[in-house]
């Protein structure tokens, strides 16, 4: 089977029963173990968080 003809077959399945099939193909997935920076750059960004809090969407002058 080529991946035309899976995506092909995903069409059909029906909305209300995506949610159950991303479930599922997401098990086939293989998980990565994070890089240390990447879990630094984490642990960073949390202690920012922590310290400084956050900002609003609103309260950003956008322009």
């Amino acid at each position: 089977m080529s991946k035309e003809m899976l995506k092909g077959l995903i069409e059909l399945v029906p909305d209300e029963d995506v949610e159950t099939l991303y479930k599922v193909v997401i098990k086939f997935i293989p998980e990565t173990e994070p890089e240390s920076d990447e879990i630094a750059a984490i642990m960073e960004g949390r202690k920012d968080r922590e310290e400084n809090g956050t900002i609003p969407h609103e309260a950003i002058n956008w322009e």
